[in-house]
């Protein structure tokens, strides 16, 4: 379409702006252009074969963000990996698909957005995908103890394939719902219910016929890709949106963005929809004039709305675990890891011939979401909770006090994954890097799910192309690494109780730096100060909260002080989520295109 107008400008064709591209151009009367700084590698193997999605970190398909460095962590840096590609994250991740919980949406709606909810969300995450499960009495049914499913709460016809392991020749999944289930954290319900604890085997957003990643790209995009009134355009950056008026009635009127080289204009009709990222949908307002007027101002970068809460209330999942060695013959994906040429070239050829074997799945498949077993350690009332020094505003203590007393709540995930972390002293960014131990490794990830410590995104620079400054500032309310220690000391119990222990080897070796007595409280803590890295599930930093209490946008994802300027991904989750973030991505942003719907029906008078 040669115009340089169009009715929506969508900044990032990632997990949700290719949500809202699909959605918006349904009604064939709205033009849609969606500006995206990577490219569409949609066909490159690394994207669609599940397995390679560690090939693509640190790719130019990853934006690779560095960290300032942590000082609860030793100063260590770590890197946050997140999609620079058609499809953004959901096109470079490790395929979890699982939803947040009914807790956390509901003090959404709690925290001064009304309309949102649980009730509300729950019929946007059926829409966006289709649940692929084998029926009951089938073998890949019953190795995987798939009976919690529960097909009223997921999706039957979505976009986003999502679909179980088919292995039944590995016993590690079987064996980790079997461990917990005697333990009594057997899960409680599916879920998509909202409210579950327990152990199951996770959902990966994977096409049950061709074994291949679904993501936005293939899900949302390809279906429409030859609508007329959709546009998209890759390799473009976005410097800023274009601006007129003054607040509370400023008009996004379009987007400046270099392309080939050259820098364009586009006009937006009726609205520019950043959905950018937790990284960079604060970067463009900032570089925009949208944020704290003391930082703007030191950037010679005109203040057009004064507002401290941009890029502020970063959160993630700060993530540690523990290696063991498995007992002889049991296989794992250590050889792959190890880029083994003879493990690869075997794997590779059973992918190619039948879409089987190791490389079909993303090696995550099992997963338990617990509260705290440590019942001698009542946080609510640690000091520290209440301390002045680390304070929470009225509405986020009352929902952490819901969160301890919902017994259908968790507060941290347990990932088992049959194969090496690459968790030490050394291990400077992430799971996935060289310098493994010989020998074959079951892992128990574990991140805590609502951390009390709130970081930031800022720019450097008014320059766009300098990468943004980035602290999450893991671990830096003191109360995080009391309850982060107190889970993975869990991780004991968890490998000492069968079935699982009778897969590991006897007095095997273990990752580097873990403590000899996994159950000593002040070496775990000393182990994680060590140990701690991103879950790459950051969210929150243009949240949806109202104005005074740290909001930048509104109940309808309206950037405050603008009439149509919206923010749609990640960054407006005013809490992060419980566990991998994308599945919620999904829901927010289809809930959002209805919300975009109204309002346009609303000017024009429809």
């Amino acid at each position: 379409m040669a115009t340089d107008d169009y009715d929506f400008v969508i900044v990032g064709g990632g997990t949700a702006g290719l949500v809202l591209a699909n959605r918006l151009t349904e009604d064939s009367a709205v033009t849609v252009l969606v500006l995206e700084a990577g490219q569409d590698q949609s066909s490159d193997p690394r994207v669609t074969t599940p397995l390679l999605y560690a090939t693509l970190m640190g790719s130019d398909a990853d934006w690779d963000a560095v960290t300032e460095p942590q000082s609860s962590l030793y100063d260590k840096t770590i890197r946050i990996p997140y999609g620079r590609i058609l499809g953004g994250s959901s096109a470079i991740n490790g395929q979890v698909f699982v939803p947040t919980s009914k807790v956390a949406v509901d003090a959404w709606g709690e925290l001064g957005n009304p309309g949102w909810s649980w009730d509300v969300l729950a019929p946007y995450f059926r829409k966006s995908f289709t649940l692929h499960c084998p029926p009951p009495g089938d073998p890949i049914y019953d190795h995987f103890h798939l009976d919690y499913v529960e097909p009223d709460v997921n999706g039957t016809s979505g976009p986003i394939d999502v679909t179980f392991p088919t292995d039944i020749d590995n016993p590690f999944p079987k064996a980790w719902i079997e461990t917990m289930q005697s333990l009594g954290r057997a899960v409680t319900g599916d879920p998509f219910s909202g409210e579950i604890t327990g152990a199951f085997t996770n959902l990966t957003s994977t096409d049950p016929v061709t074994h291949q990643r679904s993501d936005a790209t293939s899900g949302y995009l390809k279906p429409v890709q030859d609508r007329k009134n959709l546009t998209v355009i890759t390799g473009a950056d976005v410097h800023r949106v274009i601006l007129s008026g003054s607040s509370p009635e400023v008009i996004a009127t379009g987007v400046q963005y270099v392309h080939d080289g050259q820098t364009k204009m586009v006009n937006a009709k009726e609205e520019v929809i950043l959905s950018a990222g937790v990284m960079h949908s604060p970067k463009i307002l900032e570089l925009s004039g949208i944020g704290d007027p003391e930082l703007l101002s030191s950037l010679n970068i005109s203040v057009v709305i004064a507002n401290k809460n941009v890029g502020e209330n970063l959160q993630d999942h700060p993530m540690s675990g523990l290696s063991f060695e498995v007992r002889d013959g049991e296989k794992t994906l250590d050889d792959l890891l190890r880029q083994d040429p003879v493990a690869m070239e075997k794997a590779m050829k059973q992918y190619a011939d039948s879409q089987s074997g190791p490389l079909a799945t993303s090696g995550i498949l099992s997963y338990a979401v617990l509260g705290l077993q440590d019942t001698s350690f009542d946080w609510m009332q640690d000091p520290l909770f209440s301390s002045a020094s680390y304070p929470l505003s009225r509405a986020q203590k009352a929902y952490h006090i819901r969160l301890l007393q919902n017994p259908k709540e968790a507060t941290a995930t347990f990932c088992g994954q049959a194969s090496q972390g690459n968790f030490g002293a050394e291990a400077l960014s992430t799971l996935l890097q060289s310098g493994f131990l010989p020998g074959n490794y079951f892992t128990v990830a574990v991140y805590i799910l609502q951390p009390l410590s709130r970081g930031y995104v800022h720019i450097r620079s008014a320059d766009p192309s300098v990468p943004v400054k980035v602290d999450p500032r893991y671990l830096s309310h003191p109360l995080d690494i009391e309850v982060f220690a107190r889970h993975m000391t869990y991780v004991s119990t968890i490998i000492s109780t069968e079935p699982l222990a009778s897969l590991l080897k006897p007095g095997g070796r273990r990752n580097a730096s873990a403590p000899d007595d996994l159950t000593d409280l002040d070496a775990m803590k000393e182990y994680i100060k060590k140990t701690t890295l991103s879950s790459w599930h950051p969210t929150s930093t243009c949240s949806m909260l109202p104005a005074d209490q740290g909001g930048v946008v509104n109940e309808r994802l309206l950037v405050y002080g603008t009439r149509n300027l919206r923010v749609v991904d990640a960054s407006v989750f005013p809490i992060t989520t419980r566990g991998n973030s994308m599945a919620t991505v999904y829901a927010v942003a289809e809930r959002a295109a209805d919300l975009i719907k109204e309002d346009l029906a609303v000017r024009r008078g429809l």
